[in-house]
């Protein structure tokens, strides 16, 4: 539906039904409303099809990620991003350990990258590990060399 078309079905559902989200109860002036297809057809623009979702819930309802074609429906055997972390941040801390083992100080780039590719995460992850791994808490240390960061064990650890 055109915009001129939506803004008159988005008037009619509000006045309707009321101007705020029919799943969480959001205000227009909490969240962005949208109108959403009830029965999820974008051809059926009749006002009984028609409700009013924030953006966020709208998107709970339609999501924008193709469904995998070898997942059987209602279950989602995707798993989430915690879940991901608490498998993959364990092996990127072997692998640098043992990179660091074989090869003493190492570029913080060459850690994260080689880390990535070995982990199958993006470099983005693979940093914020290793930002773990050089806090006050953390394992290894960093320094400064000329234009690199290099990686090492820490000599003392902190209340050790």
């Amino acid at each position: 539906m055109n915009g001129n078309t939506r803004k008159k079905k988005f008037d009619k559902v509000s006045k309707r039904d009321g101007l705020y989200c029919r799943n969480c109860g959001a205000l227009p002036s909490e969240k962005q409303l949208v109108l959403d297809h009830v029965n999820n057809d974008p051809t059926n623009n009749i006002l009984e099809n028609l409700q009013l979702l924030c953006r966020r819930c709208n998107y709970l309802k339609n999501p924008r990620r193709p469904l995998d074609l070898c997942e059987s429906e209602g279950e989602s055997s995707d798993p989430s991003e915690l879940e991901v972390s608490r498998l993959k941040e364990p092996g990127f801390r072997k692998f640098v350990c043992q990179q660091l083992n074989e090869h003493g100080k190492t570029p913080q780039k060459d850690l994260i990258d080689s880390a990535s590719e070995e982990l199958g995460i993006s470099p983005v992850t693979g940093k914020r590990y290793l930002d773990k791994m050089v806090s006050s808490r953390g394992i290894l240390r960093r320094w400064k060399s000329v234009n690199t960061i290099l990686i090492d064990f820490k000599r003392e650890l902190p209340f050790a």
